[in-house]
């Protein structure tokens, strides 16, 4: 039963990454902040509150296997490069002013790294089993569905939805310092979704394409068993995410998601043909007009969203200020590293340190992290940092992973574009969703190949059951 919990604690972690439910403890001395102060806030959200309980239940009901072969245990950890990593962002922090090292925000940081570390331990422990692998894959596809349908309404309406208790950002046409862009002289807000920024929802709405592909392509070919208004259903929401996505405006995630879906297009075109036709058959589409049909819509799709994106692809606008921004903050980091190129200046200290460089040529509220998350590693953490990220990734990647296998496997696709994405964008170090999507997505593409075969005890549908009888037994 307490595994059966755990199992429905991780579903409700999955489903939560979205949202910035949290309540900030030094709001009032950071909300007048003009600069980047996610690093600056200290916040508990309620995925912090389940993982607790998650965590608990863990230790709970394997405290026996935990325990069990203390000196195996003690090996595997310390050859484990992620132990290295961790343990040297607590000595970058203490390296970077021995004198504050306990200070509350600097045991703060320690925290929410421990969480996404064992976030991911615990992560992939779970996903070994198929069925909570596939049930996690279904609950991103559909936190990425509601996602799409906040966006799009936001875009329309240009301005916040209420839904400030998810998380939603306050936006309007009033409001400063908000991601837009400019089209016929007039300026438009992109989506956020509950997201802090549009790059990071772009990025989620590209991790839940993933895993609806993901579903589509199972072993198990779990979209064949669906019946057709279920399966039309689904296309539909695979629809949604894209607009959504496109509304983002997000040049990476958008640029990045063609990785996936080419892919995913060219593998499944015959089964896509078959649904085709069968639609049409359904809506009594005369044999002779089909191909001409398909054609007419692939092209004008292309042609919609070519103009529906045309505003962001001008990379030399005098309106669009983005990249030059870029260049300033690559050239402080680059400054940082030359400075500090073995310690660096310690964990989420970037963007104290980069004021004092570029305060001159940037006004306070512009100020960010450089958008390259190797180059941010490397500025905190100095260049053994770096070695030892780098190290932890392929270290869990290098047992399970293959090139040739990529097309049949979106979500190891969709790490990819993660790695990718990190050398334009700053979102997997600094913001708390952005980390989670990482280390999440880290953990699905690290599993092997065959996951082991189910057992009752994890199944969530046994939970629901359980749970039925029991109100059943007392009402």
């Amino acid at each position: 039963m307490l595994k059966k919990i755990n199992t429905f604690l991780l579903y409700c972690l999955v489903f939560l990454i979205p949202f910035n439910i949290r309540y900030i403890f030094n709001f009032d001395s950071t909300k007048n902040l003009s600069l980047f102060k996610e690093q600056y806030l200290i916040f508990l959200n309620l995925f912090d509150i389940i993982f607790i309980f998650f965590l608990l239940g863990f230790l709970w009901s394997e405290h026996q296997h935990l325990f069990s072969a203390p000196k195996k245990k003690i090996k595997n950890l310390s050859q484990n490069p992620l132990f290295y990593f961790f343990l040297w962002i607590t000595i970058s922090l203490f390296l970077a002013d021995p004198s504050n090292f306990f200070s509350r925000f600097n045991l703060y940081k320690i925290f929410r790294f421990s969480e996404l570390f064992l976030f991911f331990v615990l992560s992939r422990y779970f996903l070994r089993q198929y069925t909570i692998l596939t049930y996690t894959k279904f609950i991103i596809f559909t936190a990425g569905v509601f996602q799409s349908f906040l966006a799009i309404w936001q875009f329309i309406q240009q301005k916040s939805l209420g839904l400030f208790w998810l998380g939603e950002s306050h936006l309007g046409p009033q409001i400063l310092g908000l991601a837009r862009f400019e089209f016929g002289g007039e300026k438009f807000i992109r989506a956020y979704g509950t997201f802090p920024h549009p790059n990071v929802l772009g990025i989620f709405l590209v991790f839940s394409l993933a895993s609806g592909f993901s579903l589509i392509i199972s072993k198990k070919n779990l979209f064949k068993q669906l019946r057709w208004p279920y399966k039309f259903l689904f296309l539909l929401e695979l629809l949604s995410i894209f607009i959504a996505l496109l509304l983002t405006y997000s040049r990476t995630a958008i640029g990045l998601s063609l990785l996936i879906i080419i892919p995913f297009l060219y593998q499944e075109k015959n089964r896509l043909w078959q649904t085709y036709q069968k639609f049409c058959r359904k809506i009594k589409v005369p044999a002779f007009l089909r191909t001409t049909l398909a054609i007419s819509l692939g092209l004008g799709s292309l042609f919609l969203i070519y103009n529906l994106i045309a505003p962001r692809l001008c990379f030399q606008c005098p309106h669009d200020k983005s990249l030059f921004f870029r260049k300033i903050y690559r050239a402080s980091a680059q400054e940082i590293i030359k400075e500090h190129p073995l310690t660096g200046v310690g964990l989420g200290n970037f963007i104290t340190t980069e004021k004092q460089i570029i305060q001159e040529q940037v006004s306070s509220w512009r100020i960010q992290p450089v958008h390259n998350l190797y180059l941010l590693i490397t500025a905190e953490l100095g260049w053994p940092g770096l070695a030892l990220f780098i190290l932890s990734i392929i270290f869990y990647l290098r047992p399970n992973f293959s090139l040739a296998s990529l097309k049949k496997h979106p979500l190891k696709l969709f790490f990819i574009v993660v790695l990718l994405a990190a050398f334009l964008d700053h979102y997997f170090w600094t913001i708390s969703q952005g980390q989670k999507i990482f280390w999440l997505a880290l953990a699905l593409t690290s599993l092997p190949e065959e996951q082991k075969q189910d057992s009752s005890k994890y199944h969530f549908s046994y939970l629901i059951i359980k749970v039925r009888k029991i109100i059943r037994e007392l009402s």
